[in-house]
């Protein structure tokens, strides 16, 4: 086996490594606007672009950047409920138009939460 073929090898394997999904639920995108109502508990009023949901979080992006673990309270539309819910950041990365945002539902109630695990699949994955 040539160093070539042992440096293909090795970058097919590694790009199958990284590129395995560690989430348990699928995401679906979700390409609608929603509200930032406080961030660490300070009120705001922020518009921000979503990106793609699942039942355990939201990513989007946003004109401001956040930090790791700002929990941010929101309320977004799905299936025509609007859900409130807290999120905590778990990412921000720089984007073309702003910085792309994940964050983990860390507190919703129940009945908001069926709404949103009944509805995913009407969206179209991501």
């Amino acid at each position: 086996m040539g160093v070539k073929q042992v440096i293909e090898n090795f970058s097919d394997k590694k790009d199958a490594i990284f590129k395995k999904e560690k989430r348990a639920d699928k995401r679906y995108k979700y390409n609608y606007n929603f509200k930032i109502e406080s961030i660490n508990l300070k009120e705001v009023n922020l518009d921000v672009l979503g990106v793609n949901i699942s039942v355990n979080g939201i990513s989007f992006i946003s004109n401001i950047s956040f930090e790791k673990d700002d929990i941010l309270s929101i309320a977004f539309k799905f299936n025509n409920v609007t859900i409130p819910a807290i999120i905590k950041v778990q990412h921000v990365n720089i984007f073309d138009t702003g910085f792309f945002v994940g964050g983990q539902f860390i507190a919703m109630q129940n009945m908001y939460r069926q709404v949103l695990k009944m509805g995913c699949e009407t969206f179209s994955e991501n």
